[in-house]
């Protein structure tokens, strides 16, 4: 484990460790079966984690049989994992705020495989549970946001989530006198426990995959943590339980200090972090797609990218290609499909990655549509991407920009005012089917957007506030729509409405386009008169 932490120190591109499962704070609830409700983003995240040996007989009797425990190398006991993290902004369905939650449970071997070093693109491809410190069953699970349980709930019931809304997250500065910097949290009840520690952090970015793990009436939930800009570090510390809880029975004990091996992955925080949350198993209702992609399209970016990193908006809405494999239970050799994908990143023409999950599709000749969000990490002119169907199943990816359809120009383009539009191609591998809910293709009113807007009809020069209202041609309301409108972008909630604040400058008409991978892209016009 400490030659792997050495490896790790020396860039962004290896893999870390754990990360914090507490970004399934969320600031907005929507139903878990709506598409774009399987993930939520987090940004400015603090996690502090222990992990500390646990009683043989009483993890024995918590974890189902077909988990397998991690085992600490120096006592032989089962592995236990106590987190908690506090994020400034985290965001579903376009809403957005703070959140503190914490959780406690068994560090589990990787029931799929894949794990930390999932998060590096060459690591990740021969074995991605290494090292095995990022698949956690959890015990249970608590947020100060009502909101992010009833998310967590929301169609898996059955998952240990609890609202405690005074959750104490207390970290102070460095501390010379202490070697570090202090951190104390305090869980009240239902499920009473505390942390100190004393952390360091080391320097250099890292790319990180885990997965939490529940099993519910409602079937196996996997909540699947990425993130490409994790920064770890060390800590010293102790968890207290309360006397006869939960907790202290799985310890043995009261209390329990850090085991050595793994406080080097104490102390961690990320700028960028996202959760999905995947409900395993067979399902009515549901597309699935087993096999591999060769697809070829543009991506259009927004602003123009250049070689100055920046804010970047992505979409790859024309793109086409084949796939072959097993979709839906019948085999398919080389079929024609199209595909739409789109998101926000950061970046420049040498090198991005997302800050939020990209959504996209994939469609069929027969209308059927496999539902999916996506990661990316670039670096020149090769993509890597990962892959998450809508409801559960993985695949990989790779892209190049260098195609035959890849201008000389490019690079200027980079280097004076942007590239607009750059050809990519897209290679795709599924690692476990990739499952999205059902969408009737014979139903046309259930694919094509109608998009309203008030106020319709405005002066030129003054300050606006746009509302925006999304819903089928049957009437309901759609989430997760993006709309762009006089160069600003917003995402509908679960009602459908979205609000962009703008002042038009010239007379005329404005249009907004509202888009969402699956549907048919609505527009509506906005009058802008003169004074």
């Amino acid at each position: 484990m400490q030659d792997f932490v050495r490896k790790a120190r020396t860039g962004r591109r290896v893999v870390g460790f754990a990360a914090g499962l507490a970004a399934l704070a969320v600031a907005g609830v929507a139903p878990a079966s709506a598409p774009g409700s399987s993930f939520i983003a987090t940004t400015g995240c603090l996690e502090h984690q222990a992990f500390v040996d646990g009683d043989d007989a009483a993890v024995a009797a918590r974890l189902p049989k077909r988990y397998t425990p991690v085992r600490d190398g120096s006592s032989g006991r089962p592995l236990l994992f106590v987190r908690a993290l506090r994020c400034q902004a985290v965001t579903l369905d376009g809403r957005t705020g703070p959140a503190t939650m914490a959780s406690f449970g068994v560090v589990i071997d990787s029931p799929d495989g894949r794990g930390c070093a999932s998060g590096a693109p060459v690591l990740g491809s021969v074995k991605g549970d290494v090292p095995p410190v990022c698949n956690w069953y959890t015990l249970f699970f608590l947020a100060n946001d009502r909101r992010v349980v009833d998310w967590l709930r929301d169609g898996s019931p059955g998952f240990p989530a609890v609202y405690v809304p005074g959750l104490l997250f207390d970290l102070r500065a460095f501390d010379p006198a202490q070697g570090g910097a202090p951190f104390h949290f305090k869980a009240p009840a239902p499920s009473p426990f505390t942390i100190d520690e004393i952390g360091r952090e080391r320097p250099g970015q890292l790319s990180v995959r885990g997965g939490y793990w529940a099993d519910t009436p409602q079937g196996t939930v996997k909540l699947a943590f990425s993130s490409d800009d994790l920064i770890s570090g060390d800590a010293t510390g102790i968890v207290h339980a309360a006397p006869h809880s939960q907790m202290a029975a799985l310890f043995g004990s009261d209390e329990r200090s850090y085991a050595p091996g793994y406080s080097l992955v104490s102390a961690e925080r990320w700028a960028h972090a996202a959760y999905r949350k995947q409900i395993l198993g067979p399902a009515p209702n549901t597309d699935s797609f087993s096999g591999s992609c060769s697809l070829q399209g543009t991506v259009n970016f927004t602003p123009p990218a250049t070689n100055t990193a920046m804010p970047l908006s992505y979409s790859y809405e024309d793109g086409r290609g084949t796939c072959t494999g097993n979709l839906d239970g019948r085999s398919l050799s080389n079929v024609p499909v199209t595909v739409r994908q789109s998101g926000p990143s950061y970046g420049s023409c040498s090198q991005a990655s997302t800050t939020a999950p990209g959504q996209g599709a994939i469609t069929f000749a027969d209308g059927t549509t496999i539902r999916y969000t996506l990661d990316f990490t670039s670096a020149l002119t090769e993509v890597n991407f990962d892959f998450y169907g809508e409801r559960s199943g993985f695949a990989s990816g790779q892209g190049t920009f260098l195609t035959p359809r890849t201008r000389p120009d490019v690079a200027l383009q980079c280097a004076g005012q942007g590239a607009s539009q750059v050809p990519l191609d897209i290679s795709l591998k599924t690692d476990t089917p990739l499952v999205s809910e059902h969408q009737a293709q014979d139903q046309a009113a259930r694919t094509r957007l109608r998009l309203a807007v008030r106020p319709a009809n405005v002066r030129v020069g003054r300050r606006r506030t746009f509302t925006f209202r999304v819903r089928t041609a049957g009437g309901r309301p759609v989430s997760r729509v993006l709309i762009r409108f006089a160069g600003r972008r917003a995402r509908t909630g679960r009602r459908g409405a979205a609000r962009i604040v703008t002042i038009p400058h010239h007379p005329g008409r404005l249009t907004a386009r509202a888009t969402k991978p699956g549907f048919r892209a609505a527009r509506a016009t906005i009058r802008v008169r003169r004074k």
